[in-house]
């Protein structure tokens, strides 16, 4: 979740508050204690709930790594073998008498008697005999048993997100069930007396609501149960019973909109009245109107309403918490990518994320280009970006200075 920062920035601040915000909130969390058995074939996306253990060996015999010929060694090259029989994938061949060779192929399993395999390029063959033009010792072209994996061993820990990899792990040893994690149920609705829905006449005073297709959308990706409760108006009742009914269904609750100062801005006032709000404000632009705290127990976010604010802060809490809930380590982030910028960016006041596009020049350098305005209610500047670099805080930055890159698509995992 945090930032890396190269020499140039020493001494400067790195992000540490926005850290520490992530950190004090994914510290209230805890992991859903609920779990469930579903087929293999329906847990792309899921969290393990418990720790994974092989019932089997991978591969559960020594298996042939290609075309060849099963053999006892060490053998010597220019040593002459006659052929007794083949083994095909899928086969369990007789045992090879001494002194004998047997056809093999990819994939199959070695004879007992056998302990090597030489490849079919390396062999003259005549008949029922072959000549053999190199020397092989025991082990060579062998898979052994079990070098996979282990029966008993721990193949995949809990908290592991089963992506297609996972998958193949799994059913290589058997399990075609697996206990994952219940599926988050996330409570999400956006705030403003000005929002109007998509495909509804544009009224004077009102804009369209870009900001809750676009959470809803981003929390269908990240495989949660979604309780979408639409929008509501800027009426501190609405929202109070909004946000107390969310509390009893869900194990998170998110809002966009109305945490700020303004007159109107109630979703802070009423979860302080039903639970508490333990941050207000993070040191970060774009988003530095964020909230998070409890709605009677249950946890809360609370997002800008500004849509580039929302989408960025989004990904920085909800998703961690999410995984968090999930079980999973919220650090997902890894060292980001580390990417030259292609034009210069004067000193902010406060880390920012802004949004960029990766780009070649004439070199074949990959660079990242900014978009030009960096306002955080442009949404097409979203849509133009692939993902956002992070500008530490009072640092002049000039073309091909190195900063941190965070890819959209790495941000759904």
């Amino acid at each position: 979740m945090g930032c890396s920062c190269d020499a140039k920035t020493d001494g400067a601040l790195r992000g540490e508050r926005l850290t520490a915000a992530q950190h004090r909130l994914v510290a209230q969390l805890t992991r859903i204690s609920e779990s469930e058995s579903i087929p293999l074939e329906a847990a792309l996306g899921r969290y393990l709930a418990d720790d994974v253990l092989a019932p089997v060996d991978v591969p559960p015999r020594a298996v042939s790594l290609y075309d060849g010929y099963a053999l006892a060694g060490p053998v010597v090259s220019d040593s002459i073998w006659p052929v007794v029989g083949e083994s095909f994938a899928g086969d369990s061949p007789p045992p090879l008498s001494t002194n004998a060779a047997m056809r093999i192929f990819t994939g199959s399993v070695l004879p007992d008697g056998a302990n090597a395999v030489i490849a079919q390029e390396a062999v003259d063959r005549t008949g029922d005999a072959i000549r053999l033009n190199e020397s092989i010792s025991p082990g060579d072209g062998v898979r052994p048993r079990g070098a996979d994996s282990r029966q008993g061993d721990c193949i995949l820990e809990a908290g592991t997100r089963l992506d297609a990899p996972q998958l193949g792990l799994l059913a290589s040893v058997g399990h075609g069930f697996v206990s994952v994690v219940r599926k988050p149920r996330i409570a999400v609705f956006t705030t403003g007396n000005e929002l109007i829905q998509p495909g509804e006449p544009l009224a004077p005073g009102k804009i369209y609501n870009a900001n809750h297709p676009m959470l809803v959308g981003a929390l269908s990706r990240l495989g949660v149960t979604v309780l979408d409760l639409g929008c509501l108006p800027d009426d501190a009742d609405r929202l109070r019973a909004a946000l107390a009914g969310a509390a009893t269904q869900s194990d998170l609750v998110i809002t966009s909109g109305g945490v700020s100062v303004g007159e109107a801005d109630f979703v802070r006032q009423v979860v302080e009245e039903l639970g508490r709000v333990d941050q207000w404000r993070v040191f970060l632009k774009p988003g530095k109107p964020l909230a998070f705290g409890d709605v009677a127990g249950t946890p809360f976010i609370g997002l800008p309403g500004n849509p580039v604010s929302t989408f960025v802060t989004f990904f920085l809490f909800v998703r961690p918490a999410i995984r968090v809930l999930s079980g999973a380590d919220p650090d997902i982030d890894r060292p980001p990518l580390r990417l030259p910028l292609a034009e210069s960016r004067p000193a902010g006041d406060r880390p920012e994320f802004v949004r960029v596009r990766r780009t070649r020049d004439g070199a074949g350098q990959t660079n990242l280009s900014v978009f030009r305005n960096q306002n955080s209610g442009l949404l097409s500047s979203m849509a133009w970006a692939d993902g956002v670099a992070l500008m530490p805080v009072g640092v002049d930055l000039v073309a091909g200075d190195v900063v941190d890159y965070f890819p959209f698509e790495a941000w759904y995992l």
